[in-house]
């Protein structure tokens, strides 16, 4: 379905990345673990694609409670998820979808995770369940900060606070002093054994080791990466940034770049190096370099809100997990466990430490007069 589902991609509104063919292709045959691929396609009456629902099917357990789910394929990984329809047929197919899925005898929770909330899947999605009376609950999945490349290097750089310039600055001097650091960008078609196995020991001297999420102890996430490596083509480009002292390189940042945008999809730094900041040195040189290519038009961090993130841009998206529940008895207990039962008690919970929290302040309020 290569050509035909990256050709339906193309006439969305979510070309994104990570709805790819084969990005989909690479994650399956590394992450699929024992759940049942689902992949769901709708036609119009001309037989053309106008619909895509990619899906999985598993027998899972949420708070002790054994449940049929079918979610979207999607892991720590993947910056987002989504449906992927005609741009033209939006409200239509993202209808046929939730019907679809609704009808599906064999599913007691649906997972849509990773909703970018601000795009025209979201709001859709959530008029069709609420108008259809289903159980339902929303939660905040991730907050992810993106760099608009709107402008020239040096305005982008002067529009950030002056005490991040000022540290940043300290950072990069104290890289040049040491007098070798250098740094490598490698195009995906000319990665070789040597430049991945680079790669994988510096993520296996980061602190992502002491997790054991470092690349070079996870076979699975070892074998995604190169396996978007071998993908690289006129859609979608691999380019692997390096930082080196001397000749050894420190650290890395693993970029696809797809529709304009960047997805630095992975980064790590040899903390054996951490005093010479390798990560904020790395970031500044690739983002200067970035601002000088003018077709590209945003990097998106594929990151959390962490600060080193936030000091370089405002601009955030919020994705959701839309969570949908059958009316059969567990998924039901479910429901009312997870959006119901357990949000009252973390809401006593946070009033009793303010409460406590004030009568404390008030204690040592009158000690002080």
């Amino acid at each position: 379905m290569k050509e035909e589902w990256n050709g339906l991609l193309k006439n969305s509104l979510n070309d994104i990345v990570c709805l790819t063919h084969e990005w989909f292709v690479s994650w399956w045959k590394n992450f699929s673990d024992s759940n049942e691929l689902h992949i769901v396609t709708f036609s119009d009456n001309f037989r053309n694609l106008t619909a895509i629902a990619p899906m999985m099917v598993s027998d899972c357990s949420c708070r002790g409670i054994k449940l049929r789910k079918i979610f979207f394929m999607a892991n720590g990984h993947s910056p987002s998820a989504d449906f992927i329809v005609n741009k033209h047929r939006l409200k239509e197919g993202i209808g046929a979808i939730i019907r679809y899925l609704e009808s599906y005898e064999d599913w007691e929770f649906i997972e849509l995770q990773k909703l970018d909330s601000g795009g025209r899947t979201f709001p859709l999605v959530m008029d069709y369940i609420i108008r259809s009376n289903n159980l339902f609950g929303l939660k905040q999945n991730i907050e992810t900060p993106y760099i608009l490349i709107d402008s020239d290097w040096g305005s982008f750089l002067n529009n950030r606070s002056p005490k991040f310039r000022k540290v940043l600055r300290n950072k990069l001097n104290r890289a040049e002093r040491e007098g070798d650091i250098s740094v490598e960008k490698i195009a995906g078609l000319e990665c070789d054994g040597n430049v991945l196995n680079d790669m994988m020991n510096i993520s296996g001297k980061s602190w992502k080791r002491d997790i054991g999420v470092d690349l070079k102890n996870d076979s699975k996430s070892r074998a995604f990466y190169e396996e978007l490596c071998g993908k690289s083509n006129s859609g979608t480009q691999v380019n692997i940034w390096f930082l080196k002292k001397g000749g050894e390189r420190i650290a890395f940042e693993f970029h696809l770049v797809y529709n304009n945008v960047v997805y630095p999809v992975r980064a790590d730094y040899n903390r054996d190096f951490k005093d010479l900041s390798p990560g904020s040195v790395l970031e500044f040189n690739i983002l200067r370099q970035l601002f000088s290519e003018r077709s590209l038009k945003e990097y998106n961090t594929c990151g959390h809100t962490y600060n080193y993130l936030l000091n370089w841009t405002d601009n955030t998206r919020e994705y959701m997990n839309i969570e949908i529940f059958s009316k059969r008895f567990r998924p039901y207990s479910l429901y009312l466990l997870e959006h119901r039962v357990l949000p009252v008690m973390r809401r006593l919970g946070l009033d009793k430490i303010k409460k406590l929290y004030a009568k404390k302040t008030l204690h040592e309020n009158k000690k002080d007069h």
